[in-house]
């Protein structure tokens, strides 16, 4: 390491035993979201709409031409950051230690972070238009809700499917289903006889203990119980969501950085600080469902 500082030689490791992290505790829904690179704090995402042919009866017809829906959404960055203080006398385990909960913890949060981007992203107004300034609500941009505040059950998570087949989503282009649960949800699909008995279904659910997919959709499970739970709750009512892989965007401008600095304001103190730069957008409302059920 010659030439190196002991700050820059810190960094080196820290960084790379953060990216190791990363690659065991990676956000829950990075996988089922379009990651996209953003420049400057607006991004335009854009889009384009279906088309339909036009039936000709003659010879020699003119040229009729079909008017193609291109669509523009903004895409907002946020900025996060985490920063927290080493004691010298732990700086060296803390921050080179392959296994350091340093970076164990930094790294959940900021998958956190994520997770909770994309999920707050679902069902608020977009901005379209060409200069991006039009608000469309999300029931004015074709997401259904759905009322399963009597409980999730099998015929809801049926009600959910139709919904997509109705639009569209989840017939033929490369796309899976996925829905964030709770909990509360999961223990109310346990409850399901058609998603746990032998007769119906050969996943074996009780004896795995959770459901990983239910009517063609892939559940994933978020924590109810905590202070600040990734899936809303107001007044009592929870909001899931069901999504396609194709119904979030999330641009990205900056993937975790690092800087790793001595403190001299404080006594013997490094300060270890990650900030990550993040935006997402609604693809498309029929893309998207809220799934509303009672905490």
């Amino acid at each position: 390491m010659a030439g190196e500082t002991i700050d820059q030689a810190l960094t080196t490791q820290f960084s790379s035993n953060v990216h190791n992290a990363a690659q065991q505790t990676k956000a829950r829904l990075r996988s089922h979201v379009e990651i996209i690179p953003i420049t400057g704090d607006k991004f335009a995402y854009d889009g384009l709409g279906s088309v339909e042919a036009s039936e000709q009866f003659g010879r020699h017809e003119a040229v009729i031409f079909s008017d193609a829906n291109h669509t523009r959404r903004k895409i907002s960055r946020r900025r996060f950051t985490l920063t927290l203080p080493v004691d010298a006398a732990d700086v060296r385990g803390a921050l080179i230690s392959p296994s350091s909960q340093y970076a164990q913890v930094c790294v959940r949060a900021m998958e956190r972070v994520f997770d909770r981007v994309v999920i707050e992203s679902m069902f608020v107004s977009v901005y379209t238009g060409r200069d991006m300034d039009t608000a469309v609500t999300f029931a004015a941009d074709g997401g259904s809700t759905v009322n399963a505040t009597t409980g999730l059950t099998y015929e809801k998570l049926l009600e959910v499917g139709q919904n997509f087949i109705d639009k569209e989503v989840g017939t033929e282009l490369p796309e899976d289903l996925v829905m964030g649960i709770s909990g509360d949800e999961h223990t109310d699909l346990m409850k399901e006889n058609e998603l746990t008995n032998g007769d119906f279904t050969k996943q074996y659910v009780v004896e795995k203990g959770k459901i990983a997919q239910a009517a063609g959709i892939g559940l994933i499970l978020f924590a109810g119980a905590i202070d600040h739970p990734l899936l809303s709750v107001t007044a009592g009512t929870r909001d899931c969501f069901a999504m396609s892989t194709r119904g979030m965007a999330v641009g990205m401008s900056k993937e975790m950085g690092l800087k790793i600095e001595d403190r001299s304001d404080l006594v013997e103190t490094t300060q270890v600080q990650i900030v990550f730069e993040l935006g997402a957008v609604r693809t498309e409302g029929v893309l998207v469902q809220k799934v509303q059920t009672t905490d």
